[in-house]
């Protein structure tokens, strides 16, 4: 099951860097952009959907639609490290289309949950439980390892999650241990071919 769109998280990366100054405006080129990430998107919610088991296999329990990995962080680790104007900057390159640079960042954080600004009109709330969920992979399609990465972000101790996808797709997840929510790395290939990769290119904390 490709995962590379749960997001809120990895496939929403837009926005100007700079904390809480107020979004940019979206031109005819970035509108075309997100059309095609949200058709992406659109695309890997119904071969998920293809994939989950009937209803009548599932009856209504989180257990019986079977294990997940456990996610990486924990809501509460998340929580503590995100703070107002928590940005992520991400290089995004798409196989046959040019890279873009889109960017993540937290508006307003509270005890709850966050609103996060991915571009278009307004930012969208999350709960901080929903954001761990994002991270949480059926269990049986999950390689899990240690990596130390090099990034334009910086360098990065990560928990890599390599998870398994239909059609000869993989998708890989590299978060960082220092940094608790979304992947410092991820890409996806097909049949061993490199379809899609985002980059972090610089990570700003935020503040109380």
């Amino acid at each position: 099951m490709k995962r590379a769109a749960a997001v809120a998280w990895w496939l929403a990366l837009l926005a100007a860097c700079g904390g809480t100054a107020p979004p940019p405006k979206i031109s005819a080129t970035d509108d075309a952009f997100e059309a095609a990430v949200a058709a992406e998107k659109e695309h890997d919610k119904a071969k998920a959907k293809a994939a989950e088991p009937p209803p009548s296999e599932t009856h209504g329990s989180r257990e019986s639609k079977g294990a997940v990995f456990p996610a990486p962080f924990s809501w509460e680790e998340i929580r503590a490290a995100t703070k107002s104007g928590r940005t992520y900057r991400y290089k995004v390159e798409i196989r046959g289309k040019p890279a873009k640079e889109r960017v993540l960042t937290f508006v307003k954080v509270d005890a709850d949950g966050c609103e996060i600004f991915a571009g278009g009109e307004s930012p969208k709330r999350k709960g901080w439980p929903s954001l761990q969920k994002d991270s949480e992979f059926p269990k049986e399609r999950v390689q899990a390892r240690e990596e130390t990465v090099k990034l334009p972000g910086g360098k990065f101790d990560c928990m890599v999650y390599e998870v398994s996808g239909n059609d000869g797709e993989v998708t890989t997840y590299y978060f960082a241990k220092n940094l608790p929510g979304a992947p410092v790395l991820f890409y996806t290939d097909v049949d061993g071919k490199r379809m899609k990769t985002t980059t972090l290119l610089q990570h700003l904390q935020g503040k109380d």
